[in-house]
């Protein structure tokens, strides 16, 4: 199977993270939440209800939904986080953690998935490159010099989670 777009948008990632989700009224235990551990292998939450940390302080991102048969390649990635994702109810949701409604909704086969969570540009926002002025939703998605995602869902239980890559912000020559 190719890359099949299930969605994209713009996504407000409070409090740093994103959530991907079978079910966006669930709620998690204080134990599924953030620790200390947690943090350092990139997500948290349930195989239902995962939330996956950012980094950019605007928490502005543009955010792309992908059913696919095989993870991302880790030389086009700054970042791959990876954890179990179980679907009961053959939806998948991604949002923030205070949005009532999904950004994005996609039917998918009920079951279990290896969640890859890939990313560019760890922690560049337009705030950190000295711009002011909010980017419209088209202008936010050509961006590709500031933090972005592209979710990747793969069927299977993944066999190893946490960052798989981890790769520092390249700098530029002269800075």
């Amino acid at each position: 199977m190719e890359n099949r777009l299930l969605g994209a948008g713009r996504l407000f990632a409070s409090h740093y993270q994103i959530v991907v989700c079978d079910d966006p009224s669930a709620t998690i235990s204080d134990d599924a939440n953030w620790s200390e551990e947690k943090f350092s292998r990139g997500f948290a939450g349930t195989p239902t209800f995962r939330m996956i940390g950012t980094e950019a302080d605007l928490n502005d991102h543009w955010v792309e939904l992908v059913a696919t048969s095989q993870p991302p390649l880790s030389e086009e990635w700054q970042r791959i986080t990876c954890a179990h994702f179980s679907s009961r109810s053959g939806k998948i949701h991604v949002m923030s953690v205070v949005d009532d409604l999904p950004l994005l909704s996609a039917e998918i086969v009920p079951g279990d998935y290896g969640l890859y969570a890939a990313a560019q540009n760890l922690g560049i926002d337009q705030l950190s490159l000295g711009e002011e002025g909010k980017l419209t939703d088209s202008e936010i998605s050509l961006r590709k010099d500031i933090e972005w995602y592209r979710l990747f869902i793969v069927p299977g239980k993944p066999e190893t989670e946490g960052r798989l890559i981890d790769r520092p912000v390249p700098t530029s020559p002269g800075v």
